[in-house]
């Protein structure tokens, strides 16, 4: 299986829009008949997953002089409650009980992710999705929601390193720590799924019940 990432990023940085970069992740699984010879299948992978998130390049923005709580407002309502769920009440750096130090490279808000029920290993698929978009700097966040059957179990997030941030209803994931799946499975852990049309028709359908607004890559 494979992922792949579509994203839109500025050539110039103009304003404070800018450093917002939207991303589509794209989760393939080889065709079911795609392996045989005497097959001619013009679709040898199909879509079984799919992840949408959001990649503020918050240390690029303080670098040339744009204030963080600026670039979140331009963002959206969401980015603006990441910026006051982390920062203190002063405004002045990181909240003390987050136990970040001053230097953040991005941040990353996976607003929704959804994986075809019949793979079984969801933990390997999302962990190399959001291991493919975010870097060794960054911070990974999420609203933390279960109300859903495609949502993760609580111990499925402490697995990818995700931890509540207290008094709110967001995760983060900081991407310098280390954590479970990967201390235990540094490289990835390989998923074999044979799929076929009716996956991916399955996937999309699904998807464009819980995602009406993102972005079109």
């Amino acid at each position: 299986m494979y992922v792949n990432v579509n994203c839109r990023v500025p050539i110039a940085r103009e304003n404070e829009s800018d450093f917002l970069v939207p991303i589509l992740v794209d989760i393939l699984a080889p065709g079911k008949f795609s392996a045989d010879p005497q097959l001619d299948e013009q679709d040898s992978e199909y879509i079984v997953g799919r992840l949408w998130a959001e990649r503020l390049e918050w240390n690029l923005a303080q670098s040339l002089g744009y204030h963080p709580v600026a670039v979140c407002d331009a963002a959206s309502a969401t980015w603006l409650e990441v910026y006051e769920t982390i920062i203190n009440k002063r405004g002045t750096n990181f909240r003390r009980d987050l136990e970040l130090d001053a230097f953040v490279n991005d941040l990353v808000f996976v607003h929704e992710a959804l994986v075809h029920p019949e793979i079984d290993d969801r933990l390997a698929v999302l962990d190399a999705a959001i291991s493919s978009i975010a870097s060794p700097g960054a911070l990974v966040l999420a609203h933390h929601e279960q109300a859903l059957p495609h949502h993760l179990e609580d111990w499925e997030y402490r697995d990818l390193g995700f931890k509540k941030i207290a008094r709110s209803n967001l995760l983060m994931r900081d991407n310098r720590c280390r954590y479970p799946f990967a201390e235990e499975f540094a490289a990835g852990r390989a998923v074999d799924f044979e799929a076929t049309a009716e996956h991916e028709e399955w996937l999309l359908e699904q998807w464009s019940c819980l995602v009406a607004d993102h972005p079109a890559m």
